[in-house]
């Protein structure tokens, strides 16, 4: 049994991991680009196209699609009262990881101490 609760958190953590890179290549492409211009619909299909053309954003977009099914995959030998905190809290701290390393954005005492308390959330939900 412990084996497979192993093999659940180490799905939970790649599927947070996958969809948090998701996030982060859309939104590292939505500053590189700008924002969007919704003033016509050519301006806006403009913008989508210069996004498709872009193959990091398919690297996301593909990660965002793997992420739900490695998900289902855990959800298969953990139980979703425990596995789903687990994936938000994960994701949590992946975005902020991703966000303050990649992105350029302010780590603060604030963040830290709420990473603190989301490692320990998670440490106190997989100890019981």
């Amino acid at each position: 049994m412990a084996k497979n609760y192993t093999m659940s958190l180490v799905l939970i953590i790649l599927s947070a991991l996958f969809d948090t890179y998701a996030a982060f290549v859309v939104k590292w492409k939505f500053n590189e680009l700008g924002p969007m211009d919704f003033s016509s619909f050519a301006n806006l299909m403009s913008y989508l196209w210069k996004l498709a053309q872009s193959p990091l954003f398919w690297t996301g977009l593909t990660t965002f699609l793997i992420a739900p099914g490695i998900w289902f995959f855990a959800l298969n030998q953990i139980d979703l009262s425990v596995g789903y905190p687990a994936l938000v809290g994960f994701h949590l701290i992946f975005v902020m990881i991703f966000g303050v390393f990649f992105l350029g954005e302010a780590f603060t005492m604030r963040k830290g101490v709420s990473v603190s308390l989301i490692l320990f959330s998670l440490y106190l939900l997989f100890k019981s």
